[in-house]
């Protein structure tokens, strides 16, 4: 504290000597009083508790001087007194109306400190010092030095306080070097073309007097642009202290004028003072802009971590991490555990200080949304809801060289939380889903192989019956009846088959049993077995295979299974039409192609045909469980070959197999890659 408070009156004096440089008889203030930017931003930039010492020495620092320039020490302890109450005043005031660390990365912080800290701060040490001087010198126009007082003042505000304020503290952007040699480079052009129009001693038409000093313009745009607040401030000092050296020199745009030298002097500052603040009011406009595509941006890519992954233990920690350190400084999300215990479980840039920032405010987990400003820093507090109550908490927490967290902050903390919560409702919806479904399957599973041993031991009765019937030459009515019957028992035996296949592929427990197949004779056999009942439906099976027979190392009863489906496929979807099927042998893999000429599949069907359960038409119209074409896709896909179908509404379809035929002798026992759930 002590240490502050002698810089603060060290700096107060050097910056008063170099201002009373500007002082213009018959007023006694100089026309840019430097020290009233510096002593404003010492008391912003410091926490009250230090605020007396600070003031302690602005007034030591002004009534001493002034003691010591053979000055009345009444005189000097009211003009102590007027610089005490200008920087209270200000600070308290931009304290109290603008709130946390003034960086001007909000025009209410430019606002702030043109309006509170330069028009209303500056007027008790207006008024006093114009008391002052009439105590000292006595026939002096109080109006006069009143206003000269409040402009000097004003001015010095204006000037000193934006510099100082956006370079301290100096923050994480200044240790970027290319950053500061750019800035570099850009202050020393700013130097040049300020020199340049400010060097003019002879006299210039009016008009291109009063047009010169804006060609610097660009420059502190860009400044401001390029680099924020900090740029514009810098750019500012370098213009505004070359323009005043230039103009007290009776050069440059306003040196040349013709009027008196504080007039001149004046109205440069003016000029300077107008440029700093359209240039600090820009960059804080720009500032703003992008912290608003900052929010947009974190939420954009936070709804995308969100929606990436239903386990929120994984995508809370790095929607965490996206805030910090775009947003603030930490954040950290904390949960109700199944004990009912809050505990912290994602968090980034999170400190025992940022801690014991929340200390009063969690727990208990918050019931609506908080805000809060210290002197450690600003927070955000939200709750995190489910179902209507309160599962968790976001904590956004800025340190106190920060900007604070203010509405904004808090409405983009409420829409992360309420995207988080989301997330872990859909999360908890998905585990209900997953355990509905494994109980849909062990229910099915378990219900197969109950179905299994009654349907073998009713296929035996049948298929007894049926061989004696023939032996005592009964009727033919009698035994077409029971081979239907026969056909049924087969049908609803596949049909338990098929539920038991697709519970051993979501297990994993689908087992290859490989041997030398021969493929076209496979194929052969199938069709044969098959002739009967495309007869039944009016189709006629065409076969055409390629000599020599086509063979490899693969499951046959597996291939048979999936010729089967495809075959029965063509069969009942192609009633009345003939059926092709070719066998080939390209490139080391067999191709079996199966065309039917029926109703066809719609092309947004085409893919989803192959999921489990699925169909392409209604199953009033045409039977079946939709597994028949995910087995075979599952049962071609472990065999390391693949399967897809082209086909048009109304036009038919032709499904393409395609297996490898020579496979390596180790795949002999391979079990089929386990299938998640849906």
């Amino acid at each position: 504290m002590a240490r502050r408070a002698m810089l603060l009156a060290l700096c107060f004096v050097a910056l008063k000597y170099l201002s009373l440089r500007f002082v213009f008889p018959p007023v006694m203030s100089a026309v840019l009083w430097l020290p009233a930017g510096v002593s404003l931003a010492f008391l912003l930039r410091s926490p009250t508790r230090m605020w007396p010492a600070l003031l302690a020495a602005v007034f030591v620092a002004e009534a001493g001087t002034v003691v010591l320039e053979g000055i009345p020490a009444p005189v000097a302890a009211i003009w102590g007194v007027g610089n005490v109450l200008r920087t209270l005043l200000g600070a308290a005031l931009l304290r109290r109306f603008v709130g946390g660390p003034v960086l001007f990365h909000r025009v209410r912080d430019v606002a702030g400190v043109l309006v509170l800290g330069g028009l209303v701060g500056t007027l008790p040490s207006a008024l006093l010092g114009a008391v002052g001087a009439g105590l000292w010198v006595g026939a002096v126009s109080f109006r006069d030095e009143f206003l000269a007082w409040w402009l000097s003042d004003l001015l010095g505000t204006v000037l000193m306080a934006p510099l100082l304020l956006t370079w301290w503290p100096l923050g994480r952007e200044v240790r970027d070097s290319r950053r500061l040699a750019e800035l570099g480079a850009l202050l020393a052009l700013v130097a040049g073309v300020t020199i340049l129009i400010f060097q003019r001693s002879g006299a210039a038409p009016l008009g291109l007097l009063a047009t010169l000093p804006y060609a610097a313009f660009p420059l502190v745009i860009a400044a401001a642009l390029r680099h924020g607040s900090r740029g514009a401030s810098s750019a500012i000092l370098v213009m505004g202290t070359l323009a005043v050296a230039y103009t007290s020199g009776g050069r440059g745009p306003f040196g040349v004028l013709p009027m008196s030298a504080a007039e001149r002097i004046l109205a440069v500052q003016v000029f300077v003072a107008v440029l700093s603040l359209t240039a600090l009011t820009l960059a804080a406009v720009v500032a703003e802009r992008r912290r608003v595509e900052v929010f947009q941006r974190v939420l954009a890519t936070a709804g995308a971590e969100l929606a990436s992954s239903p386990d929120w233990g994984a995508t809370l920690p790095r929607v965490v991490r996206l805030i910090v350190p775009e947003l603030c400084a930490g954040a950290a999300i904390w949960m109700v555990d199944t004990q009912d215990m809050v505990r912290r479980v994602a968090a980034s840039g999170w400190t025992p200080g940022r801690e014991a920032a929340l200390r009063g405010q969690l727990p208990p987990l918050p019931c609506e949304p908080r805000r809060w400003r210290g002197h450690s820093g600003s927070g955000v507090l939200v709750p995190l809801r489910v179902r209507g109550g309160v599962v968790g908490a976001l904590a956004l927490v800025a340190d106190a060289e920060d900007p604070p967290l203010g509405r904004r902050e808090a409405l983009l903390a409420e829409d992360l939380a309420r995207r988080c919560a989301m997330a872990m409702e859909n999360a908890r919806l998905l585990d209900e889903a997953h355990e509905a479904i494994g109980a849909r399957d062990d229910f099915i599973s378990v219900a197969a192989h109950e179905l299994r041993t009654p349907l073998a031991t009713l296929t035996l009765r049948v298929q007894n019956l049926l061989s004696q019937l023939r032996r005592a030459g009964e009727q033919e009515g009698v035994l077409e009846r029971l081979g239907f019957i026969s056909r049924q028992v087969a049908r609803l035996t596949g049909l338990v088959e098929r539920v038991l296949d697709v519970g051993r592929v979501n297990a994993g427990t689908l087992e290859l049993r490989r041997e030398q197949v021969d493929l076209t004779a496979l194929v052969e056999a199938c069709v044969d077995r098959l002739a009967d009942e495309a007869v039944r439906s009016g189709c006629e099976l065409r076969l055409r295979t390629e000599a020599p027979h086509v063979s490899g190392w693969m499951d046959r009863g597996r291939v048979e299974q999936a010729l089967t489906h495809l075959l029965g496929n063509a069969i009942k979807f192609g009633i009345g039409a003939p059926v092709d099927v070719e066998l080939v042998q390209v490139d080391g893999r067999a191709r079996l192609t199966v065309t039917d000429h029926g109703i066809g599949i719609p092309p947004e069907a085409l893919e989803r045909i192959f999921g489990r359960f699925e169909r392409a038409v209604s199953s009033h119209q045409y039977g079946g469980l939709g597994l028949g074409l995910f087995l075979t896709r599952q049962i071609v896909e472990a065999h390391g070959g693949s399967i897809h179908v082209e086909s048009e509404a109304g036009a038919g379809a032709t499904f393409v197999l395609e297996l490898p035929v020579q496979p390596s002798q180790s795949l002999q026992r391979e079990p089929a890659r386990p299938q998640p759930g849906v």
